[in-house]
């Protein structure tokens, strides 16, 4: 949820979320340092994103390899993180099936145009907006 939260830009939230979780998480030793190799990595790097730091960021992605290997999608969201808090231009190779679906949608979530409201052409309105209404589906949209 904090790397989420971070390529969302939404770096406060994510400190608010990482440290209630540590801190009411019975299994989850008071630190840091933490047991786990991923929880101190998340305290590392919400350091590093609140000072600006590109140089920690990127020491932090090597050290902690091993442990980001772990999920495929860790490293698209690190690319996301990267992209939004120190200006890091976006990989060149797509990172395979998933990476486009996820830089697609984070990518249509900096977009305001995205309501989910659409100005009506068919009815008259005052305001010009309207709700769409949902479509009923036929056989032939299935195929």
């Amino acid at each position: 949820m904090v790397l989420q939260l971070l390529c969302l830009k939404n770096a406060s939230t994510a400190s608010v979320t990482f440290y209630a979780y540590v801190d009411n998480h019975p299994d989850v030793v008071k630190g840091p340092p933490y047991l786990l190799p991923l929880l101190n990595f998340l305290c590392f790097l919400l350091s590093a994103v609140n000072e600006g730091k590109l140089a920690v960021f990127t020491i932090l992605c090597e050290k902690y390899n091993f442990s980001l290997s772990r999920d495929p999608l860790y490293k698209a969201y690190l690319d996301k993180i990267g992209q939004n808090f120190f200006g890091l231009p976006p990989p060149k190779n797509s990172g395979g099936l998933f990476s486009g679906l996820l830089n697609s949608l984070f990518s249509g979530l900096d977009e305001s145009e995205d309501l989910p409201y659409s100005v009506s052409q068919d009815a008259p309105s005052t305001s010009g907006v309207s709700v769409q209404s949902p479509r009923i589906l036929a056989s032939s949209d299935l195929d």
